[in-house]
């Protein structure tokens, strides 16, 4: 079972590689590369595979991208990890003080309505270029989506296993660890996967309204100059860390939630 299970993963692998790979010998040769005179989109405007490889090759090996990489992935990180943390205090906070959730409700449907990126001009207003703003837009998304799921997880917990904990003399502390937090923990993560990716889109988006460093800044001045092979290269590395930061999460989860049992295939 283990070898056919590898197997099988090393197959998936291989179709992945084949159809990315495909999918940009399409681009490079519709692109015009390869000398084959095919122009049926503009390189001006979406490049090439190989003008990104190199910018890109060229950018790392300069340092291009170092001080506006870390500066991304700081703000996208410290976004993730108070929106995680404040997200799930407040969604434990309206599940079990009902009255808030009442009178807090219009507010948070509200809040969590605003488009990001009409909302960045004021966040960068009151904290200014610098990387708070960038961590306010970043925490502003993640903390709805952890919110709502821990409000939801917890509302989800099945009764029966309640009054079966509490039957058996546990304490509400005892309830809340034993029975609450393990059925909300998949809720959690299941937030933390998709957190992950809106962390970084509202550090960029700050960094488009107005910011001195950042890959989101630099994107805007490569395209401000029409080098689409630069903004390509900065699309690629924001892909290769939202990859990167989602498959981590996954390796927490699977060793924090060994005990729950696979779920069947479909």
């Amino acid at each position: 079972m283990k070898l056919r299970g590898a197997s099988d993963r090393i197959v998936t692998l291989l179709g992945q590689m084949a159809v990315i790979a495909a999918a940009l010998l399409l681009w490079e040769i519709l692109a015009g590369g390869f000398g084959l005179g095919i122009h049926v989109i503009d390189p001006i405007f979406f490049s090439r595979p190989s003008r990104i490889a190199v910018d890109l090759f060229e950018g790392i090996r300069e340092g291009e991208f170092t001080g506006d990489f870390a500066f991304t992935l700081e703000a996208a990180m410290w976004g993730l990890l108070l929106g995680m943390a404040s997200g799930m205090f407040v969604g434990f906070l309206f599940a079990y003080v009902p009255l808030l959730n009442r009178l807090f409700e219009p507010l948070m449907i509200g809040f969590n309505s605003l488009p990001r990126p009409a909302l960045g001009p004021v966040v960068v207003l009151i904290f200014g270029l610098g990387m708070v703003s960038k961590v306010v837009l970043s925490w502003s998304i993640v903390f709805f989506v952890v919110f709502y799921n821990t409000y939801a997880g917890i509302l989800s917990v099945d009764p029966d296993l309640v009054k079966v904990a509490r039957t058996m003399g546990s304490s509400r502390i005892q309830v809340l660890w034993f029975v609450v937090l393990p059925s909300v923990f998949s809720w959690v993560f299941a937030a933390l996967r998709i957190s992950v990716a809106f962390a970084l889109v509202g550090a960029v988006v700050g960094e488009f309204v107005g910011s001195t460093k950042g890959l989101g800044y630099q994107m805007m001045a490569a395209s401000g100059f029409l080098n689409s092979s630069r903004v390509y290269s900065i699309l690629l590395i924001l892909m290769a860390i939202g990859v990167v930061l989602t498959e981590a999460s996954k390796i927490i989860e699977r060793r924090l939630l060994r005990w729950r049992p696979p779920s069947p295939g479909i």
